[in-house]
């Protein structure tokens, strides 16, 4: 199959979610990714959630066609053979502390003499230049200095964060299509670059309409499931659970409430605008309660699609993991694991027609390529006992 990342060789000093994830997607494009873990302990996802023989399920989720190998950077002798990797390498994709790169000799400024064709993405919470450059941050952390955290639940108690890894993805996706450009950029000059992406940034146009409200002076209040700017808009009690409905227009508003059944609401003059059904809101949702409530989640996604109007089922994460259509669409996968038999990992929402469908293979017991890929660069059987007894590997 000719996948458009074929021949290209990645190195991933990264944990947790960002990095490890954009390496995930540059692996279903095609690269060879090689993941460089500490070793004993290696990424500190392995040992987090739900954990059997040493393996998080959110790792394995992350993790999949890719190559790992055990390596202390602690010591002179890890960072070196780092090096000779890199003499055969296209990208690193790193999210590893401020700093702590820089302590072992492989910063950007370190590498870019070397390596010139080397493409160095980052991913860090927040910018090198950020006055926040060394405060340590995560998804959950950077909702909160970015803002998400204040728009979130309801205007009653504090903000709420979002447990979906939006801001990790995200972050993950951005140094995608930054190492994409990179090499793009470097077929022309031969040249690599240093790719930075810094989860807040990725977060403000997400927060653009609460930067615009501010900008005009206007102060946001939470509203839980409902918007400033459609109504009714929220999470309504279905006979079976809750579903999401969601009138953007007027027009929405309108046929919605004549699927209702609910001409005197459609007719209403205080109803015909957006203004004036906020002033009513609570009788409004009201009404929309009393139809949702009768029905299954499906029949109101059928009565929705039917009449045009934007909504969802309100589905719980079981149902999201049992979903079969991910699976045939290949956005969650199942693959054979050693003592743990079937486990699901990320697939890639990328679809290119000329792909086809890309085969995963499973996620890496830790340190399980170590062997394979340090032949690839003249490191012997003898060599390579002598490294691990030395806690090299």
């Amino acid at each position: 199959m000719n996948l458009p990342l074929e021949g290209t060789r990645v190195i991933e000093l990264a944990q947790l979610i960002a990095g490890p994830y954009c390496s995930h997607q540059l692996a279903a494009l095609g690269a060879e990714v090689i993941k460089i873990e500490p070793p004993g302990t290696g990424d500190f996802y392995r040992g987090r959630g739900g954990q059997t023989e040493h393996i998080g399920a959110g790792f394995l989720l992350y993790n999949s066609n890719k190559k790992s190998i055990t390596l202390n950077l602690k010591s002179a002798r890890g960072v070196e053979i780092v090096n000779r990797l890199l003499e055969k390498a296209d990208v690193l994709v790193e999210n590893y502390a401020a700093g702590a790169l820089e302590g072992f000799g492989l910063g950007y400024d370190d590498l870019a003499p070397r390596f010139p064709r080397l493409v160095y993405a980052s991913c860090k919470a927040y910018a090198r230049t950020s006055r926040m450059a060394r405060l340590g941050g995560l998804d959950f952390t950077v909702q909160a200095s970015s803002g998400i955290t204040s728009q979130t639940g309801y205007a009653d108690r504090p903000g709420v964060r979002a447990t979906a890894a939006l801001v990790d993805t995200g972050t993950g996706m951005h140094l995608v299509a930054g190492v994409l450009a990179a090499l793009l950029m470097r077929e022309r000059t031969g040249v690599g670059q240093r790719v930075e992406v810094a989860m807040l940034d990725v977060c403000i146009p997400a927060v653009s309409p609460i930067v615009v409200a501010a900008a005009e002076g206007f102060s946001y209040q939470r509203m839980g499931n409902r918007h400033p700017s459609a109504c009714p808009c929220n999470t309504f009690a279905a006979a079976d659970g809750e579903m999401m409905v969601y009138c953007l227009t007027d027009h929405h508003w309108a046929t919605l409430a004549r699927v209702m059944e609910r001409g005197d609401l459609a007719d209403d003059p205080r109803c015909r605008t957006l203004a004036g059904r906020l002033k009513i809101i609570d009788e409004i949702e009201a009404a929309v309660t009393n139809w949702t409530s009768h029905k299954s989640r499906d029949e109101l996604t059928a009565a929705l699609i039917e009449a045009g109007i934007p909504g969802a089922p309100v589905r719980i994460p079981d149902e999201i993991a049992a979903d079969e259509e991910l699976e045939q669409r290949d956005v969650l996968k199942r693959v054979e694991f050693p003592n743990r038999g079937p486990v699901r990992v990320l697939g890639s929402a990328l679809k290119l027609s000329a792909m086809g469908e890309v085969a995963s293979a499973r996620p890496p017991l830790l340190g399980e390529h170590t062997g394979e890929v340090l032949g690839t660069i003249g490191i012997g059987e003898a060599e390579i006992e002598e490294l691990r007894r030395d806690r090299v590997i």
